[in-house]
């Protein structure tokens, strides 16, 4: 596409304020499309309402809940993954035993949608699943993570399960590690082989589901060019990476065009090192 000139720009942390101030920066050099995976959604509304009206092209990803948005680019449908993993989760303790939920921020729309699930299908099919605190933080930080989990194992001394995402699944298998309780509680969530491959092998993440960020990332963009273009986007259009080959498109309750796609993988012990040997071919 030799008629595009793209490019990343990310803040240090994970603020949400860190977000905002660097959106503003784009829309002041009046960039044609502005690409967002929000850490809140809500403190995004005002300058992506400002980036909209100077006749930039807004898209974010996962972000189902987004206002102000032209579309939003979505793995997969977000429930999905957390019956996913409160099934897996409930087979692996017989349907009986005590979890908690690791989240980024309680603003954090996807990861919340997971958590939601997690506790609906608790609910319905898993009635000796028992939740023993309320959502927890972790910002997004792995010592966080770490550092809560050791409180929680000291807590919950009948703790059978963490569930988080990318940095807590990490932090709290690290926390499991050290407290020799590998076989005690299970690790589960969302995360990349890459990061928690260890884990997995050594037996402290019993399942962990993940996408491609790079997947992820060429389908956003490659919606972002289709609306710059004019082109219609609807269901079955392919929007040029794996898992986004037909997708399916909704609306949310803001008017903001949701392009679904079906990428979700999970990985374990036992398929670990189809990945490995995966992500060796593409170096």
């Amino acid at each position: 596409y030799p008629d595009v000139h793209a490019y990343q720009v990310g803040a240090d942390t994970a603020d949400p304020a860190a977000q905002v101030a660097i959106i503003e920066d784009l829309v002041a050099k009046g960039v044609d499309a502005i690409l967002c995976t929000p850490n809140s959604p809500e403190a995004l509304v005002p300058v992506f309402k400002k980036a909209r009206e100077a006749g930039i092209v807004v898209v974010t990803h996962e972000a189902p809940t987004q206002k102000e948005a032209d579309a939003s680019v979505e793995a997969f449908h977000n429930e999905v993954l957390g019956y996913k993993i409160m099934d897996t989760v409930a087979e692996d303790l017989g349907g009986k035993g005590q979890w908690v939920r690791f989240v980024g921020f309680l603003s954090s729309p996807t990861h919340n949608v997971w958590a939601d699930a997690e506790e609906e299908r608790a609910k319905e099919k898993y009635p000796g699943m028992e939740m023993v605190t309320t959502r927890l933080e972790d910002e997004e930080n792995q010592r966080i993570a770490y550092e809560k989990t050791l409180e929680l194992l000291r807590t919950y001394p009948d703790l059978d399960a963490i569930i988080g995402i990318a940095s807590s699944v990490a932090g709290a298998a690290q926390a499991v590690k050290e407290k020799g309780m590998s076989g005690k509680v299970g690790v589960y969530g969302s995360s990349l082989p890459s990061m928690v491959g260890e884990y997995i092998k050594d037996g402290i993440i019993n399942s962990a589901f993940f996408w491609r960020p790079k997947d992820s990332a060429y389908a956003t963009a490659m919606a972002a060019y289709k609306i710059l273009k004019g082109e219609k986007i609807t269901d079955g259009t392919d929007l040029g990476a794996p898992g986004y080959e037909n997708i399916s498109v909704e609306e949310n309750e803001a008017g903001v065009k949701l392009f679904y796609g079906s990428s979700l993988t999970e990985v374990n012990k036992e398929n670990l090192d189809t990945f490995k040997r995966s992500e060796e071919r593409r170096v």
